[in-house]
This record gives structure tokens, sequence and C-alpha cells, in this order.
């Protein structure tokens, strides 16, 4: 264990794919610093015992600080109630013309996938209408509860050949549900998804590329809505009404669709060509399921799937170090650190504004003997040197700025 500042706490848990580890909470890091903690029980040490969790477990209810689940019998979420926006139902439990099948959230659907030409890259419209739910649950139990998280295992057979093994997560001091997943794959010609059928209400969804997002409409009215089936995304898409929204958040599944409330991430695509074996086999993923209270922006969702993208590292060793660099806007993104590739003793920072809104910020850069503005080939751009440690900069919608800084 390890001894933790004041207010912090701490967990031993299982998990999937990392083995025993210590889950932390309540322990403030900035962005591009580090913090040393110690070995040794301390102050912040959590006992682990139940009666510290804040997580109540009875049937197949969970009430956590935020809300209320209750599980279908085969493992998924057949509602999900915020506590903390008046009691609201995140599941569409009422189908209608539109939405003809309401899955529980976090639904596994499988559907043939042959497409008319390039069996790994295409993804015909008419899949849509095959899917169908493969969750036959085989196995689960609560492995891990305690005051950091509550952690459900489950295993599932997708197809006679096919299995796939799950840790539901759930916090103590986030609304955010993690589902950390191994894929055992061994079929052809299928397509898997996992459904997250919502009851939120919009006409656009929005979808991180790089350096910035693509906004969608959710409907199927006209004929080039009806070719938007297949949406790619990085980190997040946002499905938000202008209070409310709802993110799912992954770490390396880069397809999706969404059809009105219904948000079904791509997970698996068995196509054999050119290579027959090129998917069989295990496959590692984690998405997560974050309600956020107000719409879409960098606070409610940008800055959460980038934490979820680039979790913190453990080494051994004691180095307190501040921020490398600090932005007063929230919606300034610092998206690359890399060294300068024709100067010594200087380093590149890549920044852009994510919200698509017109920005100015104030960037602070300790140690910075110079900054200089380029262009992305690390050129100069024309504008005289910064030299300080702080500059001021403007960013229109989405625009990219590169710096260069200089150090003794």
């Amino acid at each position: 264990e390890y001894i933790l500042s004041d207010g912090a706490r701490q967990q031993q848990v299982e998990t999937l794919t990392l083995g025993r580890k210590t889950a932390v909470a309540g322990l403030s890091l900035d962005a591009f610093s580090s913090r040393v903690i110690s070995r040794g029980k301390g102050r912040g040490a959590d006992s682990g015992e139940k009666g510290a969790s804040p997580f109540r477990y009875t049937g197949n209810v969970l009430e956590t600080p935020f809300a209320r689940i209750t599980f279908a019998e085969n493992g998924t979420i057949a509602s999900f109630v915020d506590k903390t926006a008046q009691n609201r139902e995140l599941c569409c439990r009422q189908p209608d013309e539109s939405n003809p099948t309401a899955y529980p959230l976090g639904t596994f659907l499988i559907a043939e996938d042959v497409p008319l030409s390039w069996d790994n890259w295409d993804v015909d419209s008419d899949i849509e209408c095959k899917y169908r739910d493969c969750s036959d649950l085989i196995g689960r139990s609560v492995v891990s509860e305690g005051a950091v998280e509550f952690r459900i295992r489950s295993a599932y057979r997708l197809t006679p050949k096919s299995t796939l093994k799950q840790d539901m997560v759930f916090y103590a001091d986030s609304p955010l549900v993690l589902f950390e997943t191994i894929i055992d794959w061994q079929d052809h010609h299928r397509f898997l998804k996992v459904a997250f059928d919502t009851s939120i209400r919009t006409t656009d969804a929005r979808f991180e590329v790089q350096f910035g997002h693509i906004r969608r409409p959710v409907s199927r009215s006209t004929d080039i809505e009806k070719a938007k089936f297949e949406v790619c995304n990085h980190k997040y898409t946002d499905l938000s009404e202008s209070r409310y929204g709802i993110s799912i958040l992954n770490d390396c599944k880069y397809g999706i669709s969404v059809n009105e409330g219904q948000m079904r991430l791509s997970l698996h695509k068995g196509g054999n060509r050119p290579d027959h074996k090129g998917d069989l086999g295990q496959h590692v993923c984690s998405y997560g399921f974050l309600p956020h209270r107000g719409g879409f922006s960098a606070e409610t969702v940008v800055q959460s799937a980038y934490a979820f993208n680039y979790r913190p590292l453990l080494s051994p060793g004691a180095l307190e170090q501040p921020s490398l660099v600090k932005v007063d806007a929230p919606t300034v993104i610092v998206e690359t650190v890399k060294p300068c590739e024709d100067t010594q003793k200087a380093y590149i920072l890549r920044l852009y504004e994510c919200e698509g809104s017109h920005t100015t910020t104030a960037i602070s850069i300790p140690g910075a003997r110079e900054i200089t503005e380029t262009n992305l080939l690390e050129e100069p751009a024309g504008k005289a040197p910064v030299r300080a440690g702080e500059i001021t900069l403007t960013f229109r919608p989405f625009e990219i700025k590169t710096l260069r800084i200089a150090y003794n």
C-alpha cells in the first residue's frame, strides 16, 4: 500500500487485464507533472473493509453516489437513473417507430458481415437490419468493492466459437462507467457492436477526430443522412441536449453508429481478406459510458476523454515535477510534446482549440528561455520570439498552433 495525502483513498482491486493493482481516488495530479507516493500504510489508506464502501448492491440493483442501476438477467443495464439530475432515466425503455428495438445499455450485438467489396474495410448499410442480441451470460461475480470502485466481472458467449470477458467498473468519485473487455474472437464475417440505447433527444452528435470533432445528424430522413450510418470517432462520441448529455469514451475502437438516441460502438469486424487469420485471437479494449450535466464542452467531455486515453503512469523513484505547461483556457488542449527536429535544447508543443469557439488564452511554460511560434513544419512563423516563460495566443475555432520552446 501507499502513503497518500489527506483525503485521498485507496483500494486493492483485481483487474481483468493488469492483475492486482491499487486504485486511488481523491489524489490531485496536474497535467504534465509528477508526484511522489511513498510505500507504507498511511492516513489515506483504505482498510478495504466492505463497510467503507459507498456502494450498495442488493439483488439486481446497485446504488452508487451518482446513480441507481438495475441490471437485466444477462448482466446488461436495464435502468440507469442519474440521481444528480433529478432521477433522470437514461435508458431508452419505450420503443417507437424510429427505434423498434430498445436494448439495455451494454448489450452485445452481432450481424453477418459480407460486404460487396473490400472485405476488411467496407461496411454495407444493410448491416443495420441484421444486428441481433448475442448476450449469452455464462458467469458473473463481484470481484472488488471498496472506497474507490465497485467492479463486476462477467463472461459471455457471443457465438459458438467466440467469447468475451468484461469488468464493469463504477466509481465513488465519478459518474463514468468503465467497461474493461477481453474478446476471444474466432469467427469470420461477423460484426460485433455494443449498444447504448439512451433517452437523449437531439438533432446531431459530435464525433472526435484528430484536432477537433465533426457533427453528424442522428436521423435517417434523407439519402445523405442514411449514408452516414457508420462514422469515425477517436476518443469520444457525444450526444447532448443543451443542458445534459451522454458520451461514449473509448481507447482503441474508432467506428460508431448513432440513430436517434442509439449509440452503438463497433468492437470487432471479422473480415478474412487479405489475411484470413488476421482478426482471430484475443483483443483487449476499454470503453466508457459517461453521463454529464451540461451540454457538450471541454470540461464535460473532451478533458474526460483525454484522461480516459492517457492514464497516469507509475514508475519507481522520487521526482516531484511541476507542470511542464499550464493553459488558462479549458478549450485549448496540449496535444503534442516532442523534441525539436533541428534545434538543440528545444522541444515542441502543439496545441489546438477543441470546442469550435474563438479563444484567447495565456500559456505558462516554466523554465522557457524563448518561445517561438512556428508552422507545422516547425519553421518560424515570422513573429518575434517571446523571451519569457509566458505567452498569450488567440485561437480560431479548431485552430492548431505550434510552439518551439528553447531552454537553458
